[in-house]
């Protein structure tokens, strides 16, 4: 009796554990940050930029063959009232780099037309290579990614400063939410928002 009182409370300790950390997210695969100014300034002709840099750093496997240790940076973009703009997903090989510019390769082509948004929020989700489908992410463990800002301090000069991303633990529903809008926004785009992985 004693064996079996035991047995049923190791399995009541297993489940709360287990529920405690479904409940808490899928961690070290969502990552999120934002871009600010966009368009805000110039230097001669060129329209100042902010850059995302986004590196696998190989843990899912070596680069031996082309598609080994690929892990795709699945990117969701939403402007400053919440509303999705562009997604895509870009495949990064293992030891690889990713730069895009936040003006032409992320805001570049918003379902919401021109002009694109000054200020928003960019959502990195970490998603299986053989997937890399940004409408349905697989998420497994690995990018890194950091960010340029341009700052405006003292609201006319703008000075430049770079920040990680930030984890966050990944929620089923914000999973589900992220897949499904971003698959509506290439549905109505027709073409527009879908952000370029050049």
């Amino acid at each position: 009796m004693r064996i079996f009182a035991a047995f049923a409370l190791l399995l009541l300790l297993l489940f709360s554990f287990a529920s405690l950390a479904t409940a808490q997210g899928i961690s070290d695969v969502y990552q999120v940050s934002y871009f600010s100014n966009r368009y805000s300034g110039t230097t001669g002709n060129n329209y100042l930029d902010q850059t995302v840099r986004i590196i696998n750093p190989g843990e899912q496997g070596t680069p031996l063959a082309k598609s080994e240790g690929t892990v795709c940076a699945d990117i969701y973009v939403f402007d400053a009232g919440q509303e999705m703009i562009e997604c895509c997903s870009c495949p990064i090989t293992a030891n690889g780099l990713l730069t895009l510019s936040v003006n032409w390769e992320l805001t570049g082509n918003p379902l919401t037309g021109f002009p694109p948004p000054s200020d928003g929020v960019i959502k990195l989700v970490s998603d299986n290579g053989s997937n890399c489908d940004p409408t349905s992410p697989v998420p497994t463990v690995d990018l890194r990614a950091w960010t340029t800002h341009l700052q405006a301090p003292d609201g006319s000069r703008l000075v430049a400063t770079e920040s990680e991303f930030q984890f966050a633990a990944l929620q089923q529903d914000e999973l589900q939410f992220l897949g499904l809008a971003c698959s509506f926004v290439q549905y109505l785009g027709s073409g527009r928002g879908t952000c370029s992985c050049s």
